[in-house]
């Protein structure tokens, strides 16, 4: 299949070349997704799904072009080339663009990105599996009404990346998610939660701890309370920080934003923008995570970016075009939801370095403060300001958790957020693309209502 795609590549090429493209570039997808979904313990979805295609970009001069086609039959790409080439034809000149990637950086080996098994997995395996975390959600809530959703996907992918400018790349990747969510009845509380796992291979999922670990936080939210307003520390782990610092963060570092004066990092490389306890880089290249990849969705080399270091801002998030403008190295940041879409810029795999003191440690230095565990609300990225609603949390007094929170919102800027992070954990999570341990915020205003 990749030798086919790399052939097929070359053809369009020369064909939207004979046309009047300058540049052209051919990014190849072929994905198989399996799909299973349990609704209140019944089946409602049970699917595999075959998708290949072909998104294409050319340039004539400095005007672009973009056309894609679900198909990969050389008389439906040599359409999609025409396609391209009539759009570039009518674009508006970009002054800013010079080229494709051309780069001629060997690509980096990264390791655990394909599985076997798991490309080879069925339906039925798929059902088990989720038949496994379901029971032990249930097994969990005993004798209590239990309501149980969840799902397992699992997705094999082949990538091919062409272009005029020399770049040819391909790779092979699977990936894996298992989710589960509990709404468990006790007495007067109704109380929902969850848990999710992702992985590049089968052998890591753990049904069992996933549906069991989605009861007990469902349990846990039991007598939940509202508590007195204030300026107070703030804990969040690793689940609440992913939609924190996976969307808020990384969109904030998106050099395309940061050169459009929309993201709230403008002007700051080289500036101190955290405390000194942070460490965070962007790393495309760690072995297993679901965010690595040989290259980028440009075709350029993926790396380890360090982002922030010593509290002082070191790169943005760059893709062919930004790092240009801004007459900078490429970070390898380009990024694609799928061969229907533009490259855009995106974290590869956001990573918080640990620190040494445990959740437990943390909790226990707090004389009255807020363990937020999920929070699904964003920052503002131009802004910076954040107002999120506490999820799943409870209190923190003397040392020790206490009850479970309601109707309880954390508001701060990300700017203070990570300048006032005094301590970070050791409980490394992840979490999709993000692998971060709990942070201890010196204080955050808490609003809590009846």
């Amino acid at each position: 299949m990749k030798q086919e795609l790399i052939e097929l590549g070359h053809y369009v090429i020369k064909h939207a070349e004979k046309l009047g493209a300058t540049q052209v570039e051919a990014y190849f997808e072929s994905t198989r997704t399996l799909e299973v979904k349990i609704e209140k313990g019944l089946i409602r979805l049970a699917a595999e799904k075959l998708d290949s295609g072909c998104g294409m970009r050319v340039a004539i001069g400095n005007q672009l072009g973009v056309s894609y086609v679900t198909s990969i039959l050389e008389k439906d790409l040599e359409q999609s080339a025409q396609d391209a080439v009539k759009a570039a034809q009518a674009s508006v000149a970009d002054s800013d663009f010079k080229s494709f990637t051309s780069t001629q950086t060997p690509y980096p080996t990264v390791k655990g990105l394909f599985d076997k098994e798991l490309d080879q997995l069925s339906c039925e395996q798929a059902f088990e599996i989720l038949t496994r975390a379901v029971e032990s959600s249930k097994e969990v809530s005993g004798t209590e009404r239990n309501l149980i959703e969840g799902g397992f996907t699992a997705e094999s992918k082949t990538i091919v990346i062409v272009n005029s400018e020399g770049i040819t790349g391909n790779s092979s990747t699977t990936k894996v998610k298992l989710d589960i969510s509990s709404t468990i009845s006790t007495g007067e509380d109704k109380c929902s939660s969850w848990e999710i796992q992702n992985s590049r291979v089968l052998a890591e999922i753990d049904p069992e701890k996933i549906g069991a670990t989605s009861a007990q936080n469902a349990l846990a939210l039991r007598g939940a309370k509202s508590m007195e307003c204030g300026e107070m520390p703030l804990i969040l782990t690793p689940r609440a920080l992913w939609e924190v610092l996976g969307t808020g963060f990384a969109e904030a570092l998106n050099a395309r934003e940061v050169q459009d004066g929309k993201s709230y990092f403008t002007d700051s490389l080289g500036s101190p923008i955290a405390s000194s306890e942070l460490e965070i880089a962007d790393n495309g290249i760690l072995s297993g995570a679901l965010g690595s990849r040989p290259f980028d969705a440009e075709g350029f080399p993926s790396q380890n970016t360090m982002l922030v270091k010593s509290g002082i801002l070191h790169s943005y998030l760059h893709d062919s075009f930004t790092s240009t403008r801004d007459e900078v190295e490429c970070t390898g940041n380009a990024t694609r939801s799928s061969y229907r879409s533009i490259p855009t810029i995106g974290a590869s795999n956001l990573v918080v370095t640990p620190g040494t003191c445990t959740l437990e440690e943390m909790i226990s230095e707090v004389d009255k403060g807020v363990l937020c565990t999920f929070t699904f609300d964003r920052p503002n990225s131009v802004t910076g300001e954040l107002s999120a609603m506490i999820m799943e949390g409870f209190l923190i007094s003397q040392g020790e958790v206490q009850h479970a929170l309601k109707n309880t919102l954390f508001g701060i800027t990300m700017q203070d957020l990570l300048k006032k992070t005094i301590q970070v954990g050791s409980d490394v999570e992840n979490r999709e693309n993000i692998q971060t341990p709990s942070i201890l915020i010196e204080s955050a205003k808490i609003t809590s209502g009846q």
